[in-house]
C-alpha cells in the first residue's frame, strides 16, 4: 500500500473527471485518451474517477468499473488515479470496493456517506464508512465530505479522529466546505486534505503553503489558474494572488446558467475542445439559450482579460495547453524551495 499512498500524499493538482458521453447519453470511451492527455498537460497530477463531477453515485456499478478501467487505461501510470465508490447502496458501496481494491491502476478510493437520507447516526456512517473502508482491502482510503450535498452536520474533525484509529488504510480527505475554522483544524490533524472548492484556493495556498492540494471541478479547465495563484502566494505576491482567486471566483459565477452547475462545467469543456456531451439521466442538459448565455458571460473581461481566456486549451495536434501551463514548472520549483528551506530550519 506505501507506493500508492505516496502517489496520492505527492499529487497536489487532481481533476476530477468527467464522464464522457455521447449524443445518446452513452459513455464516450473514445474521447478519454485524449482528455488525460490534454489534463497531463496542464500540470494536473492526479484524476478522480466517478466524483460528484463524474456523476458516478448515478451510475450503475458495472458502468462505473467500465470507466475507471478506461481512465486507468489511459493514465497509463503516470498520474494518481482515485476512484469513488460511494453512492445510496451499502451493498452496491462495498461490492464496489472490493472490486476496486483488485483492479489494478487504483491507487487509492474515496468513500461519501449514502444520500438521500439526511439523518444517518455519527456512529451508523462510522460504521459504513469502516465496513467500506475494510472492504477496499488495504486500498488508501479517503472520505469525500460534502455537507451541503449530504446534508450531514457532523463534526467532521472528530470523524477523522475516529477514523484515524479504527482504519488502518485511512489516508484524508477531500474536504468540499468553505468553513476556513474547520480547514484549519483538520490540517493540525496531519492528514491528507484535498479542498473541494475553487474558492478555497487561496487560503489553502495560505495555510498549507506549497503542500496545498485541490480536487475540484475547475482543475478540468483552468488548473493553470489555480497553480498560478499558489504560485503567487508561496513568492509572497499575495495581493496579485487574491486579485487572480477574484477572477476565478467571477469566473465560476458567468459559468454557472440558472443553477445548472454540474451540466455547465461540463459544457466548458466546449469551449476547451473536448466536448464532454450531456450528463447521465436524470440531469438536464444546458439549453442551447442556455450555452449562448455561457458563452457570452465567458467572453466578459476579468482584471487580464477575457474570462474565455483564462481556460487551458486542448491542442489536437500536440496535446498541449495555453501558455498557463508555464506556471506549473514555476511552482514545483517553489515548492522544492519551500520544503528546502522548512527542511533547514526544522533542522537547526
Amino acid at each position: 500500500m506505501e507506493d500508492t499512498r505516496n502517489k496520492i500524499l505527492l499529487a497536489r493538482y487532481v481533476a476530477p473527471v468527467f464522464t464522457p458521453r455521447d449524443e445518446t447519453r452513452n459513455v464516450n470511451y473514445s474521447i478519454i485518451p485524449k482528455y488525460v492527455n490534454y489534463l497531463i498537460s496542464t500540470g494536473v497530477q492526479g484524476i478522480l474517477v466517478g466524483g460528484s463531477a463524474g456523476q458516478g453515485i448515478l451510475q450503475p456499478n458495472s458502468e462505473r468499473l467500465s470507466v475507471a478501467r478506461a481512465f486507468i487505461a489511459a493514465a497509463d501510470g503516470r498520474i494518481t488515479v482515485i476512484v469513488h465508490a460511494g453512492g445510496v447502496n451499502y451493498e452496491d458501496t462495498l461490492s464496489l470496493c472490493r472490486e476496486l481494491s483488485v483492479t489494478e491502476g487504483v491507487d487509492g478510493i474515496m468513500l461519501s456517506s449514502p444520500m438521500f437520507y439526511p439523518y444517518y447516526t455519527y456512529s451508523g456512517m462510522l460504521e459504513f464508512l469502516c465496513d467500506a473502508g475494510k472492504a477496499c482491502n488495504g486500498k488508501p482510503v479517503l472520505y469525500y465530505h460534502f455537507p451541503s450535498l449530504t446534508r450531514l452536520q457532523y463534526d467532521v474533525v472528530d470523524l477523522v479522529k475516529s477514523l484515524k484509529k479504527r482504519l488502518r488504510n485511512f489516508v484524508g480527505l477531500k474536504y468540499t466546505a468553505n468553513d476556513e475554522e474547520i480547514y484549519k483544524r483538520l490540517v493540525k490533524q496531519k492528514i491528507k486534505i484535498f479542498l473541494g472548492f475553487p474558492s478555497m484556493t487561496l487560503v489553502g495556498a495560505q495555510t498549507q503553503g506549497g503542500q496545498v492540494s485541490l480536487i475540484t471541478g475547475p482543475t478540468n479547465f483552468v488548473n493553470g489558474v489555480m497553480v498560478r495563484i499558489v504560485d503567487l502566494v508561496l513568492e509572497g505576491n499575495s495581493r496579485k494572488a487574491k486579485t487572480i482567486q477574484k477572477d476565478l471566483d467571477d469566473l465560476m459565477t458567468m459559468v454557472v446558467v440558472e443553477q445548472e452547475l454540474m451540466s455547465a462545467m461540463t459544457h466548458v469543456m466546449d469551449f476547451v475542445g473536448l466536448p464532454m456531451g450531456p450528463p447521465v439521466k436524470p440531469l438536464s442538459d444546458l439549453t442551447e439559450s442556455q450555452k449562448r448565455i455561457m458563452k457570452g458571460n465567458l467572453n466578459k473581461v476579468g482584471s487580464e482579460g477575457k474570462y474565455i481566456d483564462m481556460l487551458d486549451r486542448y491542442d489536437a495536434h500536440t496535446e498541449t495547453a495555453s501558455i498557463y501551463t508555464s506556471y506549473l514548472l514555476i511552482g514545483t520549483l517553489a515548492y522544492l524551495f519551500y520544503k528546502l528551506v522548512n527542511t533547514k530550519v526544522n533542522s537547526s
